[in-house]
């Protein structure tokens, strides 16, 4: 379990062709991450967010409390890790690293994908 640990974190970011990367970069811009550094299943979410190499503005709610009082008052509770997606009918905010995995995996890595790397 340490070793599968440990391998994750020095495991290179998924590559994909430059035209499929522009269009995940431009699908994540509506996408913002709300984080503790040192909570561990933020750390859990950003080392999936790293090895599907998504660029998800991460907003540190432990230093800002801007950041803190926005997730509070808009996604219902300061709680992290949560998951601002930004959509034409309003702001989802999801919690739970779990559900923030399975989202991002859903949405952003093909079967070919996970097929390379089972633990993306």
């Amino acid at each position: 379990m340490m070793l599968h640990w440990l391998t994750s974190l020095i495991s290179k970011p998924l590559r994909r062709d430059p035209a499929r990367q522009r269009q995940v970069d431009q699908q994540t811009s509506r996408l913002a991450l709300y984080h503790f550094p040192i909570c561990p299943y933020c750390i859990k979410v950003n080392r999936v967010i790293r090895k599907l190499n998504l660029k998800i503005e991460q907003r540190n709610a432990a230093s800002d409390s801007n950041w803190a009082d926005e997730l509070q008052q808009f996604g219902g509770k300061l709680q992290t890790p949560c998951l601002k997606i930004q959509q034409q009918d309003g702001d989802r905010w999801l919690y739970e690293s779990d559900d923030i995995i399975r989202y991002l995996r859903q949405n952003f890595a093909t079967p070919e994908d996970l097929a390379k790397d089972p633990s993306a």
